[in-house]
């Protein structure tokens, strides 16, 4: 409905100027005549009209400067021939650097509007090149409210998502302010007018927030230098996802092309949504197969269970850590739960570790890591992660299997799974006489005193340091407190 009216406005708005240009050149060329320099203004009217309204437009209002050209329209000066004799040179000059001057700046605009939708074109197709290259959600939002921001020449940008159990719209993107603006409240639904319809489908836009009744956060706009915002919804065929804003810092209204442009960004973070969506369930489909593998596997010995999985949470705290960026952690994740595959291919008796007395099952065991590189060799988005499956039993100082790799030979990869394997080991330990195994601080204390000679020193000091945070946040929770609660305030 808004955008409509605002349509309409436009479109009446653009008429009356076109019917006082007519006028006003169709003065000039009763003054000079038709056969005076008066007559090229029509050329102005017909141009804006064919940029306006295409080619009816200039069509109709080529007729219209044909018709005010028509026999009613003297020839011949309208002035005296001594007015003519005195003026005639003046108004040639006068008439000429007017149309040249019009006409100049009318293709500098041209020009602009070509430029700007050139850019808009290209920067939309890096957008979707983007979109089609990564599924990494993240990335590609950023990149969209960061593109979105600077084509648009606004202040800031952001992208919302709703989440349908607690009725907010949650922050998925932003550029332009930093984290202290967008982390200024939750954004709810209730009451909320203006979000509303825009999750209804329909683009909104609020001239001053600053003043706005039906703008949430007022003080921190004004704070952050915000006045104008253009909203448009982030739509699917089957439902509505969220939102994505651009804020100008100066009160703007925002044209059609804006909003146009804005639900085509809009449009194509949708896209990235469905596709990273689509590429989740994938990912989580393979992983879920994966963990019933390496389940099957386990529970030929019940004292393994679980084993992998108490490894891939070990792994991922120290590759996070350490710094291993997601993508590489979401594929060390397979290679961890999958680290002991190559059991599949061992008896029951043959799982033995590496204290077990029967030489012939200790050559079995010490197989498996081949046995499973063999089994995932052929799955190539696995070659990454590859070598934690057949290095993870490799020591620092050489001594371990099944290639007696040493030091930095050693995978980095397969280094990290090593810790948290031996780690598992010993407070889970396979053939116990005891029955059980050493209490994590104990088992700590082995891992750490292997640092340099079975582990990588450096990865023991950052497994060191992960778990004793852990511990300490584990008992500050469990401790009672005397204080009295605070009261929150927006």
């Amino acid at each position: 409905m808004a955008a409509s009216k605002r349509r309409t406005a436009k479109t009446v708005s653009s008429l009356i100027v076109l019917a006082i240009a007519m006028g006003f050149i169709t003065w000039l060329v009763y003054l000079q005549g038709t056969t005076g320099i008066a007559v090229h203004f029509y050329y102005l009217p017909i141009l804006w009209a064919g940029f306006a309204f295409g080619d009816y437009g200039a069509i109709i209002v080529s007729l219209l400067a044909a018709l005010a050209c028509g026999p009613w329209m003297p020839a011949e000066p309208a002035l005296s021939p001594e007015t003519l004799a005195i003026e005639q040179g003046l108004w040639d000059i006068v008439l000429r650097l007017l149309v040249f001057y019009v006409v100049a700046i009318f293709a500098s605009r041209l020009s602009f509007a070509l430029k700007h939708r050139m850019t808009e074109a290209q920067t939309l197709y890096q957008v979707a090149h983007s979109i089609t290259s990564s599924l990494r959600i993240k990335q590609v939002l950023d990149l969209i409210t960061d593109h979105a921001m600077r084509v648009m020449n606004a202040k800031a940008c952001n992208i919302r998502l709703l989440d349908e159990d607690s009725n907010e719209l949650e922050l998925a993107a932003a550029a332009g302010l930093n984290n202290g603006y967008w982390e200024k409240g939750p954004v709810i639904l209730e009451g909320n007018t203006i979000d509303q319809h825009v999750l209804a489908g329909h683009a909104e836009q609020i001239y001053n927030v600053r003043t706005d009744p039906d703008f949430q956060y007022p003080e921190a706009a004004r704070e952050a230098g915000l006045t104008s915002v253009l909203i448009v919804p982030l739509e699917t065929k089957e439902k509505t996802l969220g939102l994505i804003r651009v804020y100008s810092k100066l009160p703007h209204k925002f044209t059609q092309r804006e909003i146009d442009l804005l639900t085509t960004f809009a449009h194509q973070a949708s896209v990235a949504i469905e596709n990273a969506e689509l590429y989740e369930d994938i990912r989580r489909n393979y992983y879920e197969t994966v963990r019933t593998l390496t389940r099957a596997i386990e529970a030929k010995d019940i004292e393994t269970y679980s084993h992998s999985e108490r490894v891939t949470d070990l792994v991922e705290m120290i590759a996070r850590e350490v710094g291993i960026p997601d993508e590489q952690r979401e594929l060390l994740r397979f290679g961890s739960i999958l680290h002991d595959v190559g059991k599949i291919g061992l008896e029951a008796t043959d799982t033995a570790t590496d204290k077990q007395p029967d030489e012939a099952s200790q050559v079995f065991y010490r197989m498996h890591p081949l046995i499973g590189q063999s089994i995932l060799a052929p799955v190539t988005f696995l070659q990454s992660v590859l070598p934690a499956v057949t290095h993870h039993h490799e020591r620092w100082d050489g001594s371990g299997f099944p290639e007696q790799l040493k030091g930095d030979a050693i995978p980095y990869v397969a280094r990290i799974v090593a810790i948290a394997d031996a780690y598992d080991r010993l407070i889970h330990p396979r053939g116990s006489a005891t029955g059980s195994g050493l209490t994590p601080q104990a088992a700590l204390h082995e891992v750490v005193a292997g640092g340099g000679s079975k582990f990588d020193p450096k990865l023991v000091t950052a497994f060191r340091r992960i778990m004793m945070q852990d511990w300490q946040e584990e008992k500050s929770s469990t401790q009672p407190t005397t204080e009295a609660p605070q009261q929150l305030t927006e």
